[in-house]
């Protein structure tokens, strides 16, 4: 770009900023102009129209025509109109001159950083935690970005506001791609990974989450599309957050270090219980599906390959004399893990924990007890599980 043409670029962005509405409002002022821009031209304000016809007029533009963006495999289509949004937001942070020079600055580069961001809720995080390549921070931390602020104006009309974002940072090729462009995109990265940090987190704080939204934050400087996807929540959850504690960081990087370093059989073979264990705490008020997830995290713990008639002695027996413990404490192991089989049979069969006229579960408390002991346990037997290896029966 030459210097005539950044000083016209400057002017133009200048008059612009004058007129259009701020990106970050409620009613998606800057969103629903460069909408008009695109749909009805001849009714956009003046001031817009001619930021994005000196835009159109700029060779060393010319790449934001119809062009994409890949992102580690995720595609962005951006055009001209892209580019004038995304200059009037640069600019009314930064002023026209600067939104020019990081514009110029992003043309000359060969790569840009992206942070990439699973936002969650579930886990109450004090302190800024570092695990491997994530870092596991509280919402109300993570910077202000248009994307964040989307977000946010969600929970306003009723969606649901992240308690924590787990994020990795990126390095990636500035590519603009045409349609006649030969380019094979790369695969498109795995949320497993992600996936085992917060599984380890379940398993060691006692607390479950929900997936909410995943997208590729660019630098501020860059031109760059945004890629974001939401996940759907089941309205019945009830989730309670659950808050990280000193003491939790060193078990957790251990656990996610073990974890890691099993070989894939073993990996896969822990992913039943602990996602079962995380779906006992998203089950909400229908506490027969938490003893069901919990039947089937429990089992799939200790079961023996080839089942026998007297299963729930089996299963039970192991997982008392894995844990261990005083006498006292490996029998209420066992009695808590028979209940949490009791409870489950009866949820699959009927739907209900006092069919039958049963009087044992008829008390609300008592089930709820039995329930969280058993999460307890669970997530216990997870963790010496990982760390210590499955015991040879």
């Amino acid at each position: 770009m030459t210097d005539s043409e950044a000083a016209k670029l400057i002017d133009a962005l200048a008059c612009a900023l004058t007129v259009a509405a701020k990106a970050r409002s409620a009613d998606w002022g800057l969103f629903c102009q460069v909408i008009t821009l695109r749909d009805d031209p001849g009714s956009a304000l003046k001031e817009l129209r001619g930021l994005h016809n000196l835009v159109q007029s700029i060779p060393a533009l010319e790449f934001f025509n119809h062009a994409c963006q890949y992102t580690l495999g995720y595609q962005k289509d951006v055009r001209f109109h892209f580019l004038v949004e995304w200059l009037i937001s640069r600019g009314q942070q930064v002023g026209a001159e600067q939104a020019i020079k990081d514009l110029i600055r992003y043309l000359n580069a060969d790569t840009i950083e992206v942070t990439e961001i699973l936002a969650i809720d579930g886990f109450d995080v004090k302190e800024n935690i570092k695990i491997g390549d994530y870092e596991l921070i509280a919402w109300n931390n993570l910077a202000m970005t248009d994307t964040k602020f989307q977000i946010a104006v969600r929970g306003l009309f009723g969606g649901r506001d992240p308690t924590a974002a787990l994020i990795q940072r990126h390095e990636i090729q500035r590519v603009h791609v045409r349609l006649w462009d030969r380019y094979i995109p790369d695969v498109f990265p795995s949320l497993e990974s992600a996936l085992e940090v917060l599984r380890c987190i379940t398993a060691i704080a006692g607390g479950g989450f929900c997936l909410l939204h995943h997208w590729f934050e660019p630098p501020e400087w860059a031109a760059w599309g945004v890629c974001r996807s939401s996940f759907g929540v089941d309205s019945t959850t009830i989730l309670h957050s659950v808050s990280l504690n000193e003491s939790d960081v060193p078990k957790l990087h251990e656990c996610v270090s073990h974890f890691r370093a099993l070989d894939e059989n073993s990996r896969l073979r822990l992913l039943v219980p602990m996602d079962r264990l995380n779906r006992s705490y998203l089950t909400g008020m229908r506490h027969v599906d938490k003893a069901i997830e919990l039947g089937i995290a429990f089992e799939s713990l200790f079961s023996p390959i080839k089942l026998t008639e007297n299963i729930t002695s089996t299963v039970c027996n192991r997982a008392e004399k894995f844990l261990g413990g005083t006498r006292k404490e490996r029998r209420k192991i066992n009695n808590t893990f028979r209940d949490i089989y009791d409870l489950r049979s009866r949820s699959v069969h009927t739907g209900r924990f006092d069919a039958g006229g049963s009087d044992k579960w008829s008390d609300y408390q008592k089930v709820c007890d039995v329930l969280e002991e058993g999460q307890r346990l669970v997530g216990r037997s997870l963790v010496k599980v990982i760390l210590e290896g499955k015991p040879d029966w």
